[in-house]
């Protein structure tokens, strides 16, 4: 495992549009975690003036809630993960480094290993990235804070990091079977944001919710904020096991869809 991870990092690390999108991931995500509690009680300080009933600011930052709050807004941007695995997998084409490898004695397997390794790695530094930042504004913004109120929900962040690993392996089947980077982001454009949703709108309700991305989305729902329930919205503040089981099940058939095409591909 570590000699695959070894391989893989030589591979990204002069690579300097791996690092432009991650460093983008990291400044645009931050920015709006750091910032949107802010914004959204200026926002409501201006609808305020001329709503019937007074409008009191919200909270974003404070334990528990912050984790679902926190992992729900970062998963609007998980996109920009989805292109650096699909680049880092159509590299592997467009330098016939692929071959190299196996011709160097590196089995198929090996090499799909190699690839869902690195895709962990980043969904892991990601889940990371969230928990730390949670925890430095959390401690800031919640009065009293308690060893158990800390963790109450950190169960949202087990789900962020299933949410992205499935997202990204997905990500990497679509790279994988294209093998052209351009190619393949445009459809995976055209999925996420066309295809699958055209799909949702012509199934019967709630068949939509297992469809793979819509699927992966619902791990975490729309948190249930002052705000939300000022508009009478009420929404799951827990991870559901069956929202799970499903995600797992699709991120077991992606892995099993590029074994295929590994094993039945001419390299």
């Amino acid at each position: 495992m570590i000699r695959l991870l070894n391989i893989e990092f030589k591979k990204v690390i002069y690579n300097k549009t791996f690092w432009v999108l991650l460093g983008l991931y990291g400044i645009i995500l931050g920015g709006i975690l750091i910032g949107v509690q802010t914004f959204i009680n200026e926002l409501m300080v201006d609808v305020g003036k001329d709503a019937p009933i007074p409008v009191s600011k919200i909270s974003l930052y404070e334990f528990p809630g912050i984790w679902q709050n926190f992992t729900f807004l970062a998963g609007n941007f998980k996109i920009i993960l989805a292109m650096i695995v699909i680049i880092i997998i159509t590299n592997e084409y467009s330098y016939k480094t692929i071959r190299q490898n196996i011709v160097t004695g590196m089995s198929r397997m090996d090499f799909l290993m190699s690839k869902l390794l690195m895709t962990f790695v980043i969904s892991l530094a990601a889940t990371i990235f969230i928990f730390i930042l949670g925890f430095i504004l959390g401690v800031i913004n919640t009065p009293e804070v308690t060893f158990l109120m800390i963790f109450e929900k950190t169960v949202f962040i087990f789900a962020y990091l299933l949410e992205l690993f499935a997202f990204l392996s997905f990500a990497l089947l679509l790279g994988l079977l294209s093998k052209r980077s351009g190619f393949a982001i445009g459809l995976f454009f055209l999925y996420y944001y066309v295809i699958e949703r055209f799909i949702n709108y012509k199934l019967p309700d709630d068949w939509g919710d297992f469809l793979p991305l819509r699927a992966i989305a619902n791990l975490i729902d729309t948190p249930n904020t002052a705000l939300m329930k000022l508009f009478g919205y009420n929404f799951r503040e827990v991870v559901a096991p069956q929202d799970v089981i499903v995600v797992l099940s699709f991120t077991a058939l992606f892995i099993y869809l590029m074994f295929l095409i590994l094993k039945k591909r001419d390299l």
